[in-house]
């Protein structure tokens, strides 16, 4: 410290010599400057020592300090090498090897739940552990049901008019007789906004210290599970046109018929095809033919789409035309790309082919398990789709921020007899 002490001193008479001969008032002659400039580079490699010396005690005094400081009143000789995250690892191994006098560390199994070290199972906690800064997610569903009905967005409740039934002319019009009456029925169909909402609590500490994208994780989990709700209730058995629920696609058709909805045209509200036993397996192609063009005719070209069970859909994969031996297979693979382009997975009867696992039953006797929705025959709609609120006062003096999540929207059948449906048989 005494070098140091007398470095600093010679330092400061040199800039003070310095500071003396830039004061004079007059020209500073040659001599002058050459003694200027000699103690100028003096100086310069006097601060570089000082700096260094500098640097030099305050790594003792860094490597000096303890690693832990006792409460007053016990005495405790703390551990005086300090070391870093980079080779804390390196040292702790160095350490253990020497325990076993000498023994190279590699030679041995070292279980540190076992007797053999003496450990208890406490040794594994001093390996130095670095958490990734990466989430491994498991992934919601997609939403099946989203992309084959129509989606909307409306600013309030509101009511949609619609046919119920249709007018015909029956017959030729002779001179001098009355025109038909055409009188086709009329109804409306009201969308309503029934209410998702959800809130997390996350510490102060987490939104600053986490890692993995843990809030981010959090906060998308909060969409992912709205989404799968409604999936699950669009795809519900609920009865058409209730006042508590979004109408279920699985809805019975005397539920639809209550609902205001008629035959079409001398066809069933909607088309419903019954396989002949109680199991998935009995499914056959003649089962899916009449589901896709049982309705009428009319409402053949409309944009459908079929969302079905994973279990049915594993069952068509295997399915044939029946015709000349094994017959070719029903359905198509996409004709470019992989499934992980784009929610449908192939065609069947030229129909894209989407699955939902909200179809899943553990008993499919009695239960719908694939559904030709035509696109404009149920419509969502949302109020306003998801919404957020971070709150940082509520709970402030725990030191937490609540994050709220809430969805609005409904889900109604508006012309039930443009799609069709395959429910299984309820006995064998």
């Amino acid at each position: 410290m005494a070098d140091l002490v007398s470095m600093r001193a010679d330092a400061a008479a040199l800039r003070q010599d310095m500071e003396n001969i830039l004061s004079t008032d007059a020209e500073l002659t040659v001599d002058q400057v050459a003694e200027l400039d000699a103690k100028r580079e003096k100086l310069e490699k006097l601060q570089d020592q000082v700096h260094r010396a500098e640097s030099i005690d305050a790594a003792r005094e860094a490597v000096a300090r303890p690693t832990f400081k006792f409460p007053s009143g016990q005495k405790f000789t703390a551990n005086r090498e300090a070391f870093g995250n980079i080779n804390s690892r390196q040292v702790f191994f160095e350490r253990l090897k020497a325990q076993f006098r000498g023994e190279r560390i590699s030679d041995r199994f070292i279980d540190f739940g076992s007797a053999e070290t003496g450990a208890t199972g406490n040794a594994a906690s001093l390996l130095p552990v670095d958490l990734q800064d990466e989430m491994i997610r498991l992934f919601a569903n997609v939403s099946a049901v989203r992309n084959a009905a129509t989606v909307r967005s409306y600013a309030s409740d509101v009511e949609i008019p619609i046919v119920t039934s249709r007018a015909t002319i029956t017959a030729t019009t002779l001179e001098g007789v009355a025109y038909d009456a055409l009188e086709p029925d009329f109804g409306k169909v009201r969308f309503r906004s029934f209410k998702t909402a959800a809130e997390t609590a996350i510490t102060e500490e987490a939104i600053a210290d986490a890692r993995g994208g843990l809030v981010d994780e959090i906060l998308q989990q909060h969409s992912e599970a709205h989404g799968n709700f409604w999936e699950t209730a669009y795809t519900a058995t609920t009865a058409a046109a209730s006042a508590t629920a979004p109408d279920g696609l699985r809805c019975t058709e005397a539920s639809l018929s209550s609902a205001g909805f008629s035959d079409d045209a001398g066809s069933v509200v909607i088309t419903d095809v019954i396989t002949s036993t109680n199991t998935i397996a009995s499914v056959t192609y003649k089962n899916l033919l009449d589901v896709a063009f049982g309705m009428p005719a009319k409402y053949w070209g409309l944009p459908k789409s079929w969302i079905m069970s994973p279990a049915m859909y594993q069952h068509v994969l295997g399915l044939t035309d029946d015709s000349g031996g094994a017959g070719r297979p029903l359905f198509q693979a996409r004709a470019s790309g992989t499934i992980q382009d784009d929610a449908t997975l192939g065609s069947l009867f030229g129909y894209p082919v989407l699955v939902s696992d909200a179809l899943t039953e553990g008993t499919v006797a009695g239960k719908f398990q694939a559904i030709l929705l035509e696109r404009g025959s149920y419509i969502i709609a949302d109020r306003t789709g998801i919404s957020s609120q971070m709150d940082e006062f509520t709970r402030g003096a725990e030191g937490m921020t609540v994050f709220r999540t809430r969805m609005r929207s409904d889900g109604r059948w508006v012309r039930p007899s443009s799609s069709a449906r395959l429910q299984i048989k309820s006995t064998a």
